[in-house]
């Protein structure tokens, strides 16, 4: 019986251990005197915006990641933190001194510890005018320097962070080689120009490396994209951002054989740029992106930035803006709550706008009395020219003043006008690149519109 109840003990012990091993990442915030409702989590291409209850508390879960060398931000201040797979933590700050309150309790604390008392120094920019095989020699010495600190801190027995920490001491400091033909060209200032040569190369190629071990160390991801330009001889001449980017995603898929090395790489070239810059006319992005990259969970989360951006989706919300009419008076879309909208996004020097202009005018007396309001929003420069246009009684509908850097203009992703969008009676998505006034289609489906 003693051995039947023993083996039932080990067996549920071995059962709990790895149904925490199965259940991601678990980290619990207490945050006494909190002046801000979140606390924001970053790690590679993903933010974690995590809001916190009346009493400053949450729960937050990781899941399918292995390991997460992450920053956590509160308010504008950072801390560093590091978890795998597994791992269950506590955190705790006063929010009106998050750097000097932190406390994080768990299995990685010595870890924690570390990373937020010890830096990578950057090299002093005198170096940069050295020659190139003496400023390699400085850069190896700092790497070493630091390596040495790392080893007396004893963290080999907490999993996988010393390899980790060792390639972001690596790539960290390998960084400075990448900059070193700007930099020296800026501080030497010699009489000819320093232009990278095969030594130059054959030193970068030493930092190509593929280690999945290394794949959640941002400096080690930063420089494998980055030397996928230099070390590309068709492609490292290629300016702009989406050209680079592109040329460098045709580099890893052609040169990296892992393909969880590939993929995230892939992923976070492709990531960044629709997060940053949207989704208007990445179409070789796009094939490259969806050959290459199969995760699940990566995908998942291009999709959720690619989303962002995707305004012609019907049935989204509508961002919201905020117009003046000729008075001075606010609207937002809630003004217009309960009547479809046909929105004319258009300017007084806007020439094609101002040849819709009489079929607008003719649309919105057919309609008259109908449950929908034609919604005029200037982007002018010039509001005083948009009023006298307004006051010239040449216009139809409802005319309100946007200006030309409003939110709801860079959301629809709009470089073009007269731009005309189609919202449901909440205020929803029907089309963000609806038909023209002057289009025989535009009566007809607005006359379709259930409950006009």
């Amino acid at each position: 019986m003693r051995n039947c109840l023993l083996f039932l003990w080990i067996f549920l012990a071995c059962a709990c251990a790895s149904s925490t091993q199965r259940g991601g990442i678990e980290i619990t915030f207490d945050v006494q005197q909190p002046t801000a409702r979140q606390v924001v989590l970053v790690y590679q291409t993903t933010i974690c915006e995590i809001p916190l209850d009346e009493q400053g508390h949450a729960t937050y879960t990781l899941k399918n990641v292995d390991a997460v060398h992450a920053r956590l931000f509160y308010g504008q201040q950072e801390r560093a933190i590091y978890l795998e797979k597994g791992d269950r933590a506590r955190i705790t700050f006063d929010g009106n001194d998050f750097v000097r309150t932190f406390a994080f309790e768990g299995d990685k604390a010595p870890v924690v510890d570390y990373l937020n008392r010890i830096s990578l120094t950057p090299l002093e920019q005198e170096y940069y005018v050295l020659p190139l095989n003496e400023f390699a020699r400085k850069v190896e010495q700092k790497e070493q320097e630091s390596r040495k600190l790392l080893e007396a801190h004893q963290l080999g027995k907490f999993g996988k962070f010393e390899k980790m920490e060792q390639g972001r001491i690596h790539y960290g400091f390998g960084s400075a080689l990448l900059m070193y033909p700007a930099g020296h060209s800026a501080l030497a200032q010699d009489i000819v120009a320093y232009k990278p040569d095969d030594a130059y190369y054959e030193i970068l190629r030493t930092y190509w490396k593929e280690d999945e071990d290394w794949i959640d160390v941002r400096e080690y991801r930063s420089i494998m994209i980055e030397l996928a330009h230099a070390l590309d001889e068709a492609g490292r001449n290629v300016r702009g951002y989406y050209p680079k980017a592109v040329a460098e995603m045709r580099y890893i898929a052609d040169h990296v054989q892992s393909e969880k090395i590939k993929q995230t790489l892939l992923h976070q070239i492709a990531a960044s740029h629709v997060d940053q810059f949207g989704i208007k006319n990445i179409t070789d992005m796009e094939n490259l992106y969806h050959t290459y990259v199969k995760d699940t969970v990566l995908l998942a989360d291009y999709r959720t930035k690619y989303d962002k951006w995707d305004m012609s989706t019907p049935g989204k919300p509508s961002p919201d803006f905020k117009a003046v009419d000729i008075t001075g008076k606010t609207y937002s879309l809630k003004d217009f709550k309960g009547k479809y909208i046909y929105i004319d996004m258009w300017a007084t020097w806007c020439a094609p706008c101002k040849r819709e202009l009489p079929f607008l005018k003719a649309l919105e007396e057919k309609f008259a009395g109908k449950n929908i309001v034609f919604l005029g929003l200037s982007i002018d420069y010039d509001k005083t020219k948009w009023e006298e246009r307004v006051k010239s009684d040449e216009l139809a509908g409802v005319q309100l003043h946007i200006g030309p850097q409003s939110s709801f203009k860079r959301a629809y992703n709009i470089d073009g006008i007269p731009r005309f969008i189609l919202l449901d009676k909440e205020g929803k998505i029907i089309n963000n690149e609806m038909s023209r006034p002057s289009s025989e289609d535009t009566e007809r489906i607005l006359n379709a519109l259930e409950g006009i």
